[in-house]
């Protein structure tokens, strides 16, 4: 094993909220002598004598380790600090693991997910990786969402297909070649990889939504509507769940214009509406507003005419389209032009066309 280790970090990769506050600026001494600090302090504990050149022009700075001897510590405090989600912390000493042991796939792949941010890193670590070990299907799935995050679309397909040679069954290969499909608009090989991916992992949430994205772009909306409305039950205040409630409003929009022309009925809601305001406050008006779209957060069924839904803030029951209705004159009335998720902005002027013309 070599006496002496080097290596080289960029300024991006020094998390500057790790230094002393007034000391993060780079090129100044304050920022040196603190980086200085919490490298020496990362590595001395391990034995390693440190030698630190800064390169301003290249905004870098070169890290040199001298019998460093067994760097069992410095691996453990990198597996520590990746599973507390402390990536910052990890890079420099998995950078030194690697200048010691480039030929170890494990130190490679977990520099190249360290980089996920960052697609040409990590698609740099991980390939290293995959040269070491071609059979590594971690890095070979991971290097395909570093190429789809990078926008290499075909990259991206033909690394996540050669993934699933190696395990046919990963349920994150066919997730992220299925999504990558779905961007494509090869729709039915998205939903087989997606399907796939739930078969191997039902709990995967992130392909549920893809599946109902798939569904609802080739306009099976009840199928796609059924999923997003299991998501929102499982995760409805995650952002996936909002990604469902998105996925319920586009459906919703698609439904109401499908058979085209103006609709009648939300014309009459809307023209209704001023009556059902009448004697409140703007701020009255607007609770209104606020209650129908908290209800919506659930998901309005404006395809069902039954009057099912009650409101606090206004007597009555109502079917979904109904308030839907409501909620759009109320945010009109406080602020034109406000987007509701569905638009019915042609009854609204119409409704409203007629009411200036008594």
């Amino acid at each position: 094993m070599p006496d002496n280790i080097t290596f080289t970090l960029g300024w991006s990769d020094i998390d500057r909220g790790l230094l002393p506050e007034g000391t993060s600026d780079p090129g100044t001494e304050g920022y040196r002598r603190s980086v200085s600090e919490y490298l020496q302090k990362q590595y001395e504990s391990s034995g390693a004598k440190v030698r630190i050149i800064f390169d301003d022009a290249a905004r870098a700075v070169t890290v040199t380790l001298t019998d460093a001897g067994s760097l069992g510590d410095i691996e453990r405090r990198a597996t520590e600090a990746m599973k507390r989600g402390d990536g910052k912390t990890a890079v420099p000493l998995l950078l030194g693991l690697v200048a010691k042991y480039p030929t170890d796939p494990k130190h490679l792949y977990n520099l190249g997910m360290l980089y996920s941010g960052s697609p040409d890193a990590a698609a740099h670590y991980l390939e290293q990786a995959i040269a070491v070990d071609p059979t590594h299907t971690n890095a070979t799935v991971a290097l395909g969402v570093a190429h789809a995050r990078a926008g290499r679309l075909d990259d991206a397909i033909t690394t996540l297909t050669k993934a699933l040679t190696l395990d046919p069954d990963n349920p994150l290969a066919h997730q992220n070649l299925g999504a990558c499909l779905l961007k494509r608009g090869d729709f039915d090989q998205a939903e087989k990889h997606l399907r796939a991916s739930l078969q191997s992992d039902p709990t995967n949430m992130q392909s549920r939504l893809g599946l109902g994205q798939t569904l609802e772009s080739q306009e099976r909306y009840p199928e796609a509507d059924e999923i997003y409305q299991a998501i929102i039950t499982a995760a409805g205040h995650s952002e996936i769940g909002a990604h469902a409630k998105e996925g319920r409003t586009r459906i919703a929009h698609a439904l109401l214009r499908r058979a085209g022309g103006e609709r009648p009925d939300v014309v009459m809601y809307c023209l209704c509406a001023p009556e059902r305001f009448k004697g409140m406050t703007k701020e009255e008006v607007a609770g209104i507003g606020r209650e129908i779209a908290i209800l919506g957060m659930k998901g309005l069924d404006i395809n069902d005419p039954a009057r099912k839904y009650t409101l606090k803030s206004l007597p009555g029951s109502f079917s979904g389209l109904h308030l839907l209705s409501l909620m759009y004159v109320a945010f009109q009335k406080m602020s034109p032009g406000t987007d509701v998720g569905v638009d019915i902005s042609r009854e609204y002027a119409h409704a409203v066309a007629m009411l200036d013309g008594r």
